[in-house]
């Protein structure tokens, strides 16, 4: 979870107070509000050379490595190329796509790495909460739910 979010949370808990519900309840809004991250629209193969297939990382470290390989590429390319005396030259691509494109797919990663490990860490959050719900409490939001799922079948009078 990034500092932010983690400081927003903080700071919404301090103003609902230290009842379990509430705080499940906000876990359970904050989930909500996760947008989902597709992989769907990666512009590249995903196969770098050097690093593998940057879809299957799950380091954020080492897509910076990565990137930084494909810059260092490009800058070495235009550098040769100018040494060589060309001025027109075919486009610089490394692992069949472009710094643009590299770039675009590494973010794209680097974004479902983040989503990931900040869903993971509400998880974690909201099953650890509700070892402390009262006995009470429980019941409380079975009614709440129940009553719910009852008025959207439309069971209600």
């Amino acid at each position: 979870m990034s500092k932010k979010a983690g400081k927003a949370i903080s700071n919404e808990l301090t103003v609902i107070g230290d009842s379990v519900p509430n705080v499940l309840e906000l876990l359970s809004a904050k989930l909500t509000e996760l947008k989902t991250v597709t992989e769907c629209s990666y512009k590249t193969g995903g196969k770098l050379d050097g690093f593998g297939d940057i879809r299957q990382q799950t380091q954020v470290e080492n897509l910076i490595r990565a990137f930084s390989s494909v810059q260092g590429k490009e800058e070495a390319y235009h550098k040769s190329a100018k040494a060589l005396g060309k001025i027109t030259y075919p486009a610089f691509s490394v692992s069949g796509g472009n710094t643009e494109a590299w770039l675009h797919d590494i973010k794209l990663r680097m974004a479902v790495i983040e989503h990931a490990d900040t869903k993971a860490a509400l998880e974690a959050l909201t099953e650890e909460g509700k070892k402390f719900l009262t006995e009470k409490d429980q019941y409380a939001i079975y009614l709440q739910k129940a009553s719910a799922k009852i008025a959207e079948l439309g069971l209600s009078k």
